[in-house]
């Protein structure tokens, strides 16, 4: 089974600035649709595939290799499954495999914008779009507790497996079982967080006041252009490519 904490991990904030991340983060959300969104237009193999080597680039540039691989490691039975299912319904592994590349490619969009997005950029690209500041703001502080979450989950493992409990034994369903005493200490752990969260909001009068300003003024520049044209170019010529 595969290490809760792993997919957790996923949204970990960057650790180091890549030159992907230096451009406008609105920019960089253009490019994340793009190809978040190209994968739903064909089910075609080659479709797919091409979309999965237009983001090499950005791959290189964004530092998210590791980050990539540890999603796809991460989600190996939902890509079982869904390789499956399909196979089941449809008997044709052409498309089953069409299939998985689709889901692929979403992973992979994901993964690009995440390894260079911190959740504060993200909650300005978010307020920007007109989505109300407390929507925006609890976004956000999700996404800053998951990696928080992501390492009370492995105290909390190390701690059991201290006392004799040993979860990665056994068989699937075993295992399922020996995660429910991790629950627990968790579901309490994110209460407390959350209480005092809550209260550091109160102290500082969250809320008070509608008028917001913007810490950081983001810019736009040639490469941030070059960016959108390229998600955007790409994307059209592949499709083309496919309708032809």
């Amino acid at each position: 089974m595969i290490n809760p904490a792993s997919l957790l991990a996923i949204f970990k904030p960057p650790g180091r600035r890549s030159p992907y991340s230096k451009l406008n983060p609105m920019a960089r959300f253009v490019a994340f649709l793009s190809f978040l969104v190209a994968p739903i237009v064909s089910a075609d193999v080659l479709f797919q595939l091409l979309v999965f080597g237009a983001q090499f680039p950005l791959i290189y540039l964004s530092y998210s290799k590791r980050r990539l691989l540890t999603s796809l490691k991460s989600s190996v039975i939902l890509i079982i499954l869904i390789f499956g299912l399909n196979y089941l319904t449809v008997r044709d592994p052409y498309f089953s495999g069409s299939m998985v590349l689709r889901l692929v490619n979403m992973i992979t969009a994901s993964a690009i914008f995440m390894a260079s997005t911190d959740p504060s950029e993200l909650g300005d690209i978010l307020t920007k779009l007109k989505i109300p500041y407390h929507i925006a703001f609890a976004f956000v502080i999700a996404l800053r507790f998951i990696p928080t979450l992501a390492e009370d989950v492995e105290y909390v493992m190390a701690s059991q497996a201290s006392r004799g409990l040993e979860v990665e034994g056994g068989k699937f369903l075993e295992r399922i079982r020996k995660l429910v005493p991790l629950l627990v200490p968790l579901i309490i752990v994110a209460i407390r967080r959350g209480y005092q969260l809550a209260e550091a909001l109160e102290s500082k009068a969250f809320g008070s006041s509608d008028r917001r300003g913007y810490y950081v003024v983001y810019r736009w520049g040639l490469w941030d252009y070059l960016l959108i044209l390229y998600s955007l170019t790409t994307i059209s010529l592949i499709t083309s490519t496919i309708a032809l």
